[in-house]
């Protein structure tokens, strides 16, 4: 055979096999964000084995999203685990919180004014859950006595509720750290939705920036796929010329490397938009601009943003 018909019949096999990976992925049900609007435009939620890049520019609520798909994974049976690269513990629980008690029909829970409870709070869980609630007493003055019943009743409820079936983890510092804890807690047989935020931040090892961005997105796929798992990654995004804020976003805007937006199953960019109803919600339109398991939607999925509420609408 020669060398030209070797590399042809290569290819074939390798889409043979793509093929029948996707299939082998869509007989297993996706995984839900937990946004009607956009689970229903990916055909169901986030596909199993592989990962779901979830972009945007600051402030468009990557991270309170990536918090509503880790409340919703709990709440359906799945033990989510949020690898956060940025953001400290206790922050990631004050979203969890302002979740929680709208979820439970409780008086509001603002994570953006409560940060500093919830901070006590998850620091002195860990070694005397009873004490939590006598140091955030006796420390907290003035306005933030105002937040403690509704903090703490959401806390104590969430805590017998919901603590125990997810995990945050904000100690690991790369992806390869990251898909290392992945592979140990899924060889142990749990069902687990990795949530990682954010990939560039993680991206370790030598060379620059593209070379890094393309280890970890290769490391990320080789881990989804190997123990078939649904992640979700976030991405940040390059500085967007002007002229292509008219148009529909690309895989290429993602910073770092296009590998990235190649290797994921899905990509879904969240772009700020005009439309606003009050000064607490935002506009913002979620493209969906790449689906190996469904259609794409380019035309993009308004949503209403309340970044004090961690909720979108």
């Amino acid at each position: 055979m020669n060398v030209d018909a070797s590399l042809a019949w290569k290819e074939l096999l390798e889409d043979t096999q793509f093929d029948y990976a996707m299939e082998h992925v869509m007989q297993r049900p996706p995984v839900e964000i937990g946004i009607t609007s956009l689970d229903n435009a990916l055909g169901g939620g986030m596909p199993v084995g592989t990962f779901t890049v979830l972009a945007g520019e600051g402030g468009t609520g990557k991270s309170a999203m990536a918090c509503v798909a880790q409340y919703t994974a709990a709440a359906n049976g799945r033990r989510p685990v949020y690898y956060s690269l940025e953001m400290p513990r206790h922050m990631v629980i004050s979203r969890l919180l302002s979740i929680h008690a709208r979820e439970r029909n409780m008086p509001p829970v603002w994570w953006s004014t409560t940060r500093n409870e919830v901070k006590r709070l998850a620091n002195h869980y860990v070694t005397d859950p009873n004490e939590a609630a006598y140091y955030i007493q006796r420390y907290m003055t003035g306005d933030e006595l105002g937040n403690v019943d509704h903090v703490l009743a959401a806390w104590n409820d969430f805590e017998r509720t919901m603590w125990k079936r997810m995990a945050i983890i904000d100690n690991l510092h790369s992806v390869s750290q990251v898909c290392a804890s992945i592979s140990s807690l899924c060889s142990r047989g749990l069902r687990i939705l990795p949530i990682i935020d954010y990939v560039q931040l993680g991206a370790d090892g030598d060379g620059n920036e593209y070379e890094r961005v393309t280890n970890a997105s290769h490391l990320l796929q080789q881990t989804a796929k190997g123990w078939q798992v649904p992640m979700l990654v976030l991405s940040s995004l390059r500085n967007i010329r002007k002229d292509e804020r008219d148009q529909p976003p690309s895989v290429s805007q993602l910073r770092g490397s296009g590998h990235l937006g190649y290797d994921a199953g899905t990509v879904v960019v969240l772009r700020r938009s005009d439309s606003q109803t009050s000064g607490s919600e935002r506009g913002v339109t979620a493209y969906v601009i790449k689906n190996r398991v469904g259609p794409i939607d380019e035309d993009g999925i308004p949503l209403l943003f309340n970044g004090g509420a961690n909720q979108f609408r």
